[in-house]
């Protein structure tokens, strides 16, 4: 079963020390990819640090919404800088948090628009965060594809993590976006997950662990890793009654289509 990670965080304290045998493990699970996503400059710094130690990892760099009310034009220009990188393959993780709130909505919708710029210059797609936020984003986002869709001929972006509704995902779809299901999708009170497994075009889904974040069911309590990527997989084709290798092999060839600023087929840049 070849697999692609959409979306982890291997720089988070949580990993420290145990980094190279993580991607090992992934490795051995079928994992062929995992794009490490930025939240900060520090953690985008480390992205890119993880990268240049295996060809698995693929980094994306951005300052996340919670951290929007930091992103000065200091900070934006030195992710402008990165982003710019050939080792780079997407800006990451931005987006919008409207649950939380951590940062001022104004604050969040300054970033996001100035790394949505950023993506556009650079030519690069975009990994976005939407928390209570989907019919805010999806302005801005639709904005975005139409100005980096025609260049691109594939997906403009991946709507990580995406916890809004079938309707909603089908209006990202629509303007460009692949849509990521997380290891989420496996827990048993996500119905929206699995109805967003079953509804959504198959080639518009991608999978995920968000790790640490997100254990699979059997493994709640536990910190997640890309190797459990694959529960991810499982439960989109238990919803879709299709077979978990073919949908494994279309979300990775989806995300390596998407990544392929740096990824080739072999997950080798």
């Amino acid at each position: 079963m070849r697999l692609f990670d959409t979306h982890c965080h291997l720089q988070d304290p949580a990993f420290a020390g145990d980094e190279s045998a993580v991607i090992e493990r992934a490795a051995a699970a079928g994992v062929e990819g995992m794009l490490v996503c930025g939240y900060d400059l520090h953690s985008s710094r480390a992205a890119r640090e993880l990268a240049a130690t295996s060809p698995l990892v693929v980094a994306a760099v951005g300052v996340h919404p919670h951290d929007a009310a930091s992103a000065d034009l200091a900070t934006l220009d030195e992710i402008a800088r990165q982003a710019g990188g050939p080792d780079v393959a997407a800006v990451g993780e931005i987006g919008l948090d409207f649950y939380r709130e951590l940062s001022p909505r104004g604050a969040q919708l300054a970033a996001l628009e100035a790394q949505l710029a950023i993506a556009v210059a650079c030519g690069k797609p975009v990994s976005v965060h939407s928390r209570g936020a989907e019919d805010v984003i999806l302005a801005p986002l639709q904005a975005f594809a139409c100005r980096s869709g025609p260049a691109r001929g594939r997906h403009v972006g991946v709507m990580h993590c995406f916890g809004g509704t079938l309707e909603q995902a089908l209006a990202f779809v629509e303007a460009g976006f692949a849509v990521s299901l997380s290891c989420a999708v496996t827990y048993p009170g996500n119905h929206e997950g699995r109805r967003l497994a079953a509804g959504l075009p198959l080639e518009a889904i991608v999978v995920e662990t968000d790790s640490p974040y997100l254990p699979p069911q059997g493994r709640r309590g536990q910190r997640n890793e890309p190797a459990n990527v694959r529960f991810a997989v499982e439960a989109v084709a238990e919803a879709r009654s299709a077979d978990p290798v073919a949908i494994a092999e279309t979300s990775a060839l989806t995300a390596r289509r998407l990544f392929a600023a740096s990824v080739s087929a072999t997950g080798a840049r």
